[in-house]
């Protein structure tokens, strides 16, 4: 009687396990190609030993070369990674240089002139040009702004498309009333915004790079927004001007 249930029970489980055939375990593979090769022990049953005939399709090879083409993609990457860090640390060694040159600036004008002239920030930067914007008031003292462009009211926001701290370009004309007559060297652009004093209009500082994307949307701003505060500190402390806040 005992015998007999457990045939029963054995025969129950049996029609309960759902059954795969060989057209669902095919179908599975090819949604899911990667499933075995991350499976030594699935891979080993696989596999053939040798190549013994001509319907046995040698698995190693193909695993092999696929391999192969992981790696490679690996070392693009690392490549890649190695190429960016050394842009980045040559990227900031310029800027520091910059920064320190500006705050060893022994007057004002001296400090624009860096700025502004090619042989300063944009030849230490290998940029086309440099340049420092201001919107003009009536209260802006025309001695003041030698070797700075004026802009109308409300042209930082109109340039800068809003209130954004900066703005990155690649691929543009360079505006002669930025760049003068460096202009047609101008084929990408990165705007900073400059807060020099809670006393002085928005100003703006706009380098224009030899290469389409030299300054890109998605480049990294930092090293920039720096180079832009040390702007602000130098210019606020030659003019002893009060703090933004």
């Amino acid at each position: 009687m005992i015998e007999s249930n457990d045939r029963q029970d054995a025969a129950q489980i049996k029609r309960s396990t759902p059954s795969l055939d060989g057209a669902d375990v095919r179908a599975f593979l090819l949604l899911n190609p990667d499933f075995a090769l991350h499976d030594a022990e699935l891979l080993a049953q696989l596999l053939p030993k040798q190549d013994d005939g001509e319907n046995v399709v040698d698995m190693r090879q193909f695993i092999i070369t696929k391999l192969q083409r992981q790696v490679r993609t690996l070392r693009d990457i690392q490549s890649d990674l190695i190429e960016a860090s050394s842009l980045n640390s040559l990227a900031r060694e310029q800027v520091h240089a910059a920064a320190l040159a500006m705050l060893d600036a022994p007057s004002f004008d001296a400090l624009i002139e860096f700025i502004t002239l090619p042989d300063g920030l944009a030849r230490m930067l290998g940029l086309a040009s440099a340049t420092i914007c201001m919107e003009a008031t009536g209260q802006i003292n025309r001695a003041e702004t030698i070797g700075i462009r004026l802009l109308e009211s409300g042209g930082v926001a109109r340039m800068m498309g809003g209130t954004m701290p900066y703005r990155l370009v690649s691929n543009v004309q360079g505006s002669e009333g930025l760049y003068g007559d460096r202009a047609d060297l101008v084929h990408s652009e990165a705007l900073v915004r400059l807060e020099f004093s809670r006393v002085t209009p928005p100003g703006m500082l706009a380098l224009g790079g030899l290469d389409m994307e030299q300054f890109h949307p998605d480049q990294a701003a930092d090293l920039l927004e720096f180079l832009a505060r040390i702007v602000e500190r130098c210019v606020r402390l030659w003019l002893d001007l009060p703090p933004q806040k």
